[in-house]
């Protein structure tokens, strides 16, 4: 209970607690990964390596993993890659910080990870 004016004011209370909390294990969540929040990041050029996502990342926080993809043929970056981070917020900050970014001669596009959904 607090006070406001020598009027004690009760706080709301909120349904969400840390045990109710232990209810969203096994959902869906985008980008989170159990281990992290999972990054997509895209428009990267062919030329790309790992190193380049840990620069661009580690400054916003604790990055547990980085990936970027390859052509099997070619060992060149396909154009994206993903960015594994510990916190949300971290991982929210860095996205919205980088997303648009312009590296080099493109503009990346930066968003948490989702599940890709087939068209049938």
């Amino acid at each position: 209970m607090c006070t406001i004016n020598n009027v004690p004011k009760y706080r709301k209370f909120s349904p969400i607690t840390i045990d109710s909390m232990t209810s969203l294990v096994g959902m869906n969540i985008p980008g989170h990964t159990g281990t992290g929040w999972c990054i997509f990041v895209y428009n990267l050029s062919p030329d790309s390596d790992e190193s380049v996502l840990w620069q661009l990342f580690g400054p916003f926080g604790a990055v547990n993993n980085v990936k970027v993809i390859r052509d099997f043929n070619t060992n060149k970056c396909k154009g994206f890659g993903f960015v594994t981070m510990t916190n949300y917020d971290e991982a929210a900050m860095a996205i919205a910080s980088l997303n648009g970014y312009r590296l080099g001669d493109r503009v990346l596009q930066v968003s948490f990870k989702t599940n890709k959904t087939h068209k049938s």
